[in-house]
């Protein structure tokens, strides 16, 4: 479908926003906003621990975007929590168009690139205005180094930290997934440098790297060995992902990404001159068709006396993600928390258990239980050795996590939480389990659990919220052909009244709605315009096990849309005494941008107006123009628009060729950078409803899939919660 649409006026209401039928936003709005906004910076782990230097605790890495930057930085704090220094150490000066997104900062003991040791700092993946092409970059610091550098050409001006950043990769592709081995020798990345299309495993060597580079001014691009082949011409587009590297540096593990679905363990020999091909692993005895089967979270033993053990999750054995341990040797598997009885897991758990990290001594992961997640740790040695042990965190009130164990220090016990909840949109807690784990204890089906209280560091907690908070509930629908469908609910007023209600769909659509706190419209809405919100997880969600996940395959992409339309029927017959079913609207980014356009094509005589983020408007230009690294695990997931037939369907089904059928209004925001869902998608949709109804338009300079910049953020905030007050609250 063509786009003509280079003509459109725009006005430019704030930095980096070009709008097109905006009004103009009362400071009212922008007022209110800001305790929101400000309780939504909150902090994430980025890296981790650091090394230790002598006499000194291990550093812990963050990202936060500070009150007076337009993006995130990193920062460094103490991991001792009962440290006197409560100040956080900036490291990164940045403002947009240096650097944007910072998706990574890799720890190091330190590299000889440059013919001398640079000892400590990190790499980082990080790109430059939201197009996702990662560059990689050393970060150090001089004082721990024996030899100044000169200033570098192309290296970054970081004034005033005290790091240093010099460019490592010079090209224009995207360069992720960085690995470094046990033994710090050794580096692994993916990247599509070959062709930019083919996204590829390369190794480099970190000591004795003989790169011939000198301790001097001039720009360095890091060589690199290229580990997996490259596909035939008319092949699909290889997608590998390096996942670890064994403590003898002997092997690396690697994922080999057909689809969401669908993601196969390889493990290449790279102790020769020359890395061996890729060698697919079959797991043992699966039950599960391969090409149905995701692999995910796999890791080397750390264990020197056991380089071939090896742990990961997959669903190769039932409906849900579940730890394992695979003997590379032995070709055996031992089920850890797998849920079918006949496999006799040490402690089955019946959801998909995720974000699985291996120590020398433990294992850590965390499962998914209905959108909040509980923690479990397995010690490989010692009383409890094998024993799958949950760790009850005290005085939390429950919701999301992620966590780094300070493995890199010999201290695999001293665990780094970010914690989540209703409360707090991310705060940085320490967790120390030895103690806990002299006193393991049985719940009452005689399950092991320990109970620990993690420490808020307090230089890494956002203040608690001075407005008022409320605890999600779990309820659920019965959908047109009888699924049941889960919701996160909220209510102004426990339920006792009537409101306007906002339904928002998540994104992926391999994505889930959680327990854990929302953007910062989220309360505006529930606490200044007494809105209800409801968060559904459509059938395609994850969570739920690999068959809900696969209930919106291609042909069965709007019976997700149909999900939405029982839910406006269970609020009219089931929830009318909480909400209005006269004011319903509905609010999503990306695939939930998506199911905000469609679900106004099918339902605009029940909505009042629609709300979509960088949503999909046409499938077959979505599918041409998408990024090349992504395209073909696109098309499992949504159709081939190569196939006529898939192409006649996606045409049928795509909003824009639906757009007349929209009658209440439509806000759209999207990133101009935006390479998974290009900005085209959102023009044409604006071009298309704005013929008929009102239909606003806000193109985001320098963002990509999702909003960094502090101005954008603030200001498209504020004018969707305008578009609501006007056509949500007054009934259109």
């Amino acid at each position: 479908m063509s786009n003509d649409l280079e003509d459109i006026e725009y006005t430019y209401p704030a930095k980096q926003v070009k709008a097109v039928n905006v009004d103009p936003i009362p400071q009212r709005i922008f007022d209110g906003m800001k305790q929101y906004e400000d309780a939504a910076r909150g902090f994430d782990l980025l890296g981790g621990f650091e090394y230790a230097k002598e006499g000194l605790p291990a550093g812990i890495i963050l990202s936060h975007r500070p009150p007076d930057a337009q993006v995130a930085q990193v920062y460094r704090m103490s991991s001792d929590p009962t440290s006197t220094d409560l100040e956080l150490e900036r490291l990164t000066y940045f403002n947009i168009g240096t650097g944007r997104t910072i998706a990574n900062f890799c720890p190091i003991i330190g590299d000889d690139w440059r013919g001398i040791w640079r000892a400590g700092g990190a790499i980082m993946e990080m790109d430059l205005d939201g197009n996702e092409k990662f560059q990689l970059w050393r970060y150090w610091e001089d004082s721990e180094s024996d030899q100044i550098l000169p200033k570098i050409e192309r290296e970054l001006d970081n004034h005033p930290g005290v790091g240093r950043i010099e460019r490592i990769t010079n090209d224009d592709f995207r360069n992720r997934n960085i690995v470094v081995s046990p033994s710090n020798k050794l580096l692994a990345f993916s990247s599509n440098k070959e062709n930019g299309r083919d996204t590829l495993i390369y190794i480099t060597k970190l000591i004795d790297s003989n790169t011939g580079a000198a301790a001097d001014a001039e720009p360095f691009s890091l060589p690199s060995q290229l580990v997996t082949p490259i596909p035939e011409s008319g092949e699909a587009t290889a997608n590998w992902i390096a996942q670890s590297i064994s403590v003898d540096d002997r092997y690396l593990l690697l994922i080999k990404s057909h689809s969401s679905s669908y993601r196969e363990i390889y493990v290449v020999d790279i102790s020769g001159r020359t890395p061996a091909p890729p060698r697919l692993v079959r797991l043992p005895n699966t039950t599960e068709k391969l090409e149905e089967t995701v692999t995910s979270s796999i890791s080397f033993s750390h264990d020197p006396s056991a380089p071939h053990m090896i742990y990961l999750n997959t669903d190769a054995y039932g409906d849900f993600r579940s730890v394992v341990e695979y003997d590379l040797h032995a070709d055996t598997v031992v089920h850890i928390t797998t849920p079918e009885p006949d496999l006799h897991a040490l402690r089955p758990i019946p959801w998909d258990t995720i974000g699985l990290q291996v120590t020398k001594d433990s294992l850590v992961f965390r499962a998914n239980v209905e959108g909040w997640f509980d923690l479990f740790v397995v010690p490989l040695s010692g009383s409890h050795k094998n024993q799958v042990i949950q760790v009850k965190l005290e005085s939390w009130e429950g919701g999301g996590m992620t966590y780094q164990a300070n493995a890199r220090n010999g201290r695999p016990n001293e665990i780094a939480l970010k914690l989540l909840s209703y409360k707090s949109s991310g705060f940085i807690a320490h967790l120390d389990i030895t103690d806990a784990l002299q006193n393991v204890q049985r719940d009452e089906q005689g399950r092991a659990f320990i109970s620990a209280r993690p420490a808020a560091y307090q230089q890494a907690s956002v203040a608690a919220p001075q407005f008022r908070t409320l605890p999600p509930q779990l309820r659920k629908f019965r959908s047109f052909d009888g699924l049941e469908v889960p919701f996160m609910y909220y209510h102004p007023h426990d339920g006792k009244s009537a409101v306007p209600v906002v339904i928002y769909i998540h994104g992926g659509p391999e994505g889930q709605s959680t327990s854990q706190t929302r953007v910062p419209i989220h309360w505006y809405l529930l606490n200044e315009l007494g809105c209800a919100v409801v968060y559904p997880n459509v059938r395609g969600s994850i969570g739920y096990g690999k068959r809900y996940l696969a209930l919106d395959v291609v042909e069965k992409r709007e019976d997700s849309v149909k999900d939405i339309g029982s839910l406006i029927d269970y609020i009219g017959n089931s929830m009318k005494n909480e909400l209005d079913p006269s004011r319903i609207a509905v609010m999503g980014g990306s695939y939930g941008g998506y199911m905000v356009y469609t679900c106004l094509t099918h339902f605009s005589d029940r909505l009042t107006c629609g709300v979509a983020n960088f949503g999909i408007a046409h499938w077959p230009s979505f599918l041409k123009n998408t990024a090349d690294f992504r395209r073909d695990n696109r098309r499992r997931k949504y159709g081939d628009e190569r196939i006529p037939e898939v192409y006649e369907f996606l045409e049928r089904i795509s909003p824009v060729n639906n757009a007349a059928k929209i009658t209440v209004p439509l806000s759209i925001a999207h990133g101009e950078t935006d390479s998974r869902v290009p900005i085209g998608e959102a023009k044409m949709m604006w071009g298309m409803v704005s013929k008929n109804v009102h239909a606003e338009l806000m193109v985001c300079e320098k963002e990509g899939h999702g909003f960094k910049q502090k101005s954008v953020i603030e200001f498209t905030n504020a004018a969707k919660l305008l578009f609501l007050e006007r056509f949500l609250l007054s009934r259109g």
